[in-house]
């Protein structure tokens, strides 16, 4: 969770004001989850870090804002993400420790 929230707060930077997207790609056969935010006007960056990652690879966006403020409140430092879609909601839940879910809308992207 820490670590997630620190590539999120490097990537956040740059994310545009107006809607503040940050792209998640899971790559399961490495397990790796990279984050990148592209902004017309400042520029672009991009995050990786290790994850356990079981199913299919993919993409998602969320909006920073509220993807950071969800995981600031979960108590644990190892969390989960629960998802099926790219385009249904995505449920974070702490490992172990108190029940806890805060659920999130993805924000469609263009491929």
């Amino acid at each position: 969770r820490k670590q997630l929230i620190r590539c999120l707060e490097l990537v956040a930077v740059l994310s545009d004001q107006k809607n503040n997207l940050v792209k998640f790609s899971l790559d399961s056969e490495n397990d790796r989850l990279s984050l990148a935010v592209e902004s017309p006007d400042l520029g672009s960056a991009k995050e990786s870090m290790a994850a356990e990652i079981q199913g299919e690879s993919g993409d998602i966006a969320f909006n920073v804002k509220y993807l950071m403020d969800g995981l600031k409140a979960l108590p644990n430092n190892d969390i989960q993400m629960k998802l099926n879609a790219s385009t249904q909601p995505v449920i974070f839940t702490p490992l172990g420790g108190l029940k806890m879910t805060y659920l999130v809308m993805p924000v469609q992207i263009r491929q």
